[in-house]
């Protein structure tokens, strides 16, 4: 171990979930559970140096509770606040007496939701931010919720903890809504917003930030407004001006972001109160930012390495480093 290894102390990745229950033994179970990120495969160093905290969702039951000593580092990976809202109390007490580093607090994640980033960033200049309401599916519920929050339609429905473009659909007025939703599920309505581009083509932007180190993860595009990785393999390899973009801002980062995106993007990052997240975007015509999510929630892997990504060789890189680099910050 390197001596700036031996300077960042022992680090701990706190995981579990309101779905699992149990104690995970040292050496056994996965720091990937429901409603997690992936962003701790960035680790360099000693593995040995890492510990696993296991939270499980009858943590106020278990006699035996993981213990601290030795520990300087806590990087939370319990991510979504609407999968994990019990073990996430949990981990917030049980961390109270802790006096080392916590990377995303428990406290902080559980204000990370849909609904609660969107009036968080609401007002930012050059920033334009879709309404979202959180609502139980029972119909007098949901039509009361939707008309307070003054959503207008068309509009994205998808279930609480829902990722990676699981959506129910874009739904046209309040009859349909009314309609589709299960009294005994919750839901996320969030405002839909045209961008399509005149090739027929949307696009989303994914920025993640390692304290106040950022980076760009990919930019892909697709004939279909919920763009996501499948779309790489499927659209983005057939458009090499798109390809040329996504490259462009690899390599330079958020500084290849119109000025008025750049100061959106780094006003986001100075208001969300996680220490890494990412967010999902789009650059309008008149270079304002749309915001689609901002979380911790968001997976890094996997990374395409085959032409004609080569350039994604520069993406891992420079996660790892700012990935490290946040880990061995001082406060």
């Amino acid at each position: 171990m390197g001596e700036g290894e031996k300077a960042r102390g022992r680090v701990a990745y706190l995981f579990g979930s309101d779905l699992q229950t149990g104690v995970v033994a040292a050496g056994t179970g996965s720091v990937a559970s429901p409603g997690s990120t992936d962003v701790w495969n960035l680790r360099e160093g000693d593995r040995g140096d890492f510990a696993r905290i296991h939270i499980p969702g009858n943590f106020r039951r278990i006699k035996t509770r993981p213990s601290l000593a030795g520990i300087r580092i806590i990087l939370n990976l319990i991510t979504d606040p609407d999968l994990n809202p019990d073990v996430l109390h949990y981990a917030d007490q049980f961390l109270k007496p802790f006096r080392g580093k916590i990377l995303n607090r428990p406290q902080a994640v559980l204000k990370s939701g849909r609904d609660h980033v969107a009036r968080l960033l609401d007002g930012i200049d050059g920033l334009i931010v879709p309404r979202v309401v959180r609502f139980r599916g029972h119909p007098n519920l949901a039509a009361g919720a939707v008309d307070k929050a003054g959503i207008r339609f068309p509009a994205i429905l998808r279930e609480t903890g829902k990722h990676d473009g699981d959506v129910i659909g874009v739904i046209t007025d309040r009859d349909e809504l009314l309609a589709r939703v299960d009294p005994a599920k919750h839901y996320f309505l969030t405002e839909f917003v045209e961008l399509r581009s005149d090739s027929g083509l949307y696009h989303k932007i994914r920025v993640y930030f390692f304290g106040q180190r950022s980076l760009v993860r990919h930019r892909l595009v697709s004939d279909h407004w919920n763009v996501h990785a499948p779309d790489r393999p499927r659209v983005l390899v057939h458009h090499p001006g798109a390809i040329a973009r996504e490259q462009e801002l690899i390599e330079r980062g958020i500084d290849a972001l119109p000025p008025v995106a750049r100061a959106a993007i780094l006003a986001i990052r100075a208001r969300m109160p996680l220490d890494y997240f990412g967010i999902d975007f789009a650059v309008m015509p008149d270079d304002r930012v749309l915001l689609f999510e901002a979380n911790a929630t968001m997976k890094f892997f996997p990374i395409a390495f085959d032409p004609p990504f080569p350039y994604f060789a520069t993406t891992l890189a420079q996660a790892t480093r700012a990935f490290n680099a946040m880990l061995a910050d001082e406060d």
